[in-house]
């Protein structure tokens, strides 16, 4: 198995701050990026600029600084290290599930689909891991003892922060499979919302949005009797889930499985219906020939001038999608991420 169980340290306790406070040195002492190990008065830092930095160190971490700091921590990785005592672990941190054998620099962060499990993550190909580092985002509620989150605010939310704590950045990349691309749009929209950047937002046969049972049907609308019967979906498998639980079956096969239900059903009630707002992002979206006409018109018809999307639809049914089309989706990500950042680079030559 590739993936790890839990979210393993980062190399040192501060590297991962330690990326955004080498972003703030650059920003502060105006040069293009600054080394993990480059110090803030050999790049030609002084008082003043002290003062301001410290500051913005403050406001993107929210602890109590003063500048004499710098005389103790002069670079990134050591102003890091002092920043990762002092802000306590986000406790959605569990959630993130770095893949093994991803070796590259730039973080993906690829959330889960409809049962939570981070096991699809393990399908990813070598050169997709050469080139980014992939976190995969399991859900909550999936293991012993947890209680799934109930609503997208709090899903996102909590995504967007543990990613944001794991990696020391704001996502840039976001993907998603299944109901998880619109858990990658939202959280997209926080960092966006947290840079005034635009994100890459990845999305692996995702449902439409507004979809009632995130999947295409006739009268696809979220009335209130359907709402209700999502309802009494989420109370029977929750009863019947702590039922076992109570008498001690809980681990038993039974047990998981009641448990993967409750998961499920309270995942559906908080994206069925739920339309993510446009905003300034580049979408990939790879559909399934099953759910791609629908898919495809839908998102094209959702994203204002702000959002730029590509479609491109692949052969399958949604439950086989990915492990029939495992090649051409990794392909289609590492191109749409290799023509952004070529886009990325004309802009600055030319401004």
């Amino acid at each position: 198995m590739n993936v790890q169980p839990r979210a393993r340290a980062v190399a040192s306790p501060g590297d991962a701050p330690a990326h955004a406070i080498a972003g703030i040195f650059a920003s502060e002492l105006q040069v293009p990026s600054v080394g993990l190990d480059e110090n803030f008065f050999d790049l030609g830092g002084d008082s003043l600029m002290a003062e301001t930095l410290v500051l913005a160190v403050q406001k993107r971490f929210g602890v109590k600084l003063q500048t004499s700091v710098l005389l103790e921590a002069q670079t990134p990785r050591e102003f890091g290290r002092l920043i990762a005592s002092l802000v306590p672990m986000h406790p959605a941190r569990e959630l993130i599930v770095p893949v093994s054998g991803s070796t590259g620099d730039e973080p993906i962060a690829m959330i889960h689909g409809i049962t939570g499990s981070a096991l699809f993550a393990n399908r990813f190909s070598r050169q997709l891991k050469q080139k980014y580092a992939i976190m995969a985002v399991r859900g909550m509620g999936t293991e012993p003892g947890e209680t799934p989150y109930s609503g997208m605010a709090e899903i996102c939310s909590n995504y967007f922060e543990a990613l944001t704590s794991v990696t020391g950045r704001h996502p840039d990349i976001v993907g998603g499979i299944c109901v998880g691309g619109l858990l990658a749009i939202e959280v997209g929209r926080l960092s966006h919302e947290a840079t005034g950047k635009r994100p890459a937002i990845v999305l692996i046969d995702p449902p439409s949005p507004g979809s009632a049972w995130l999947k295409p049907m006739p009268d696809d609308r979220l009335t209130e009797g359907r709402r209700r019967n999502i309802a009494r979906k989420v109370i029977y498998w929750r009863l019947l889930r702590d039922a076992l639980k109570t008498v001690g079956l809980g681990q038993t096969r039974l047990g998981r499985h009641l448990r993967k239900k409750a998961y499920k059903s309270t995942l559906l009630q908080a994206a069925a219906g739920f339309v993510p707002s446009s905003y300034p992002c580049d979408i990939l979206i790879l559909a399934s020939s099953e759910w791609g006409a629908t898919t495809v018109a839908d998102y094209k018809g959702w994203a204002s001038d702000k959002a730029s999307v590509k479609t491109v639809v692949m052969p399958g049914t949604h439950n086989k999608f990915r492990k029939a089309n495992m090649d051409a989706i990794d392909a289609e990500i590492l191109a749409f991420l290799a023509e952004r950042r070529g886009a990325a680079r004309d802009v600055r030559l030319n401004s």
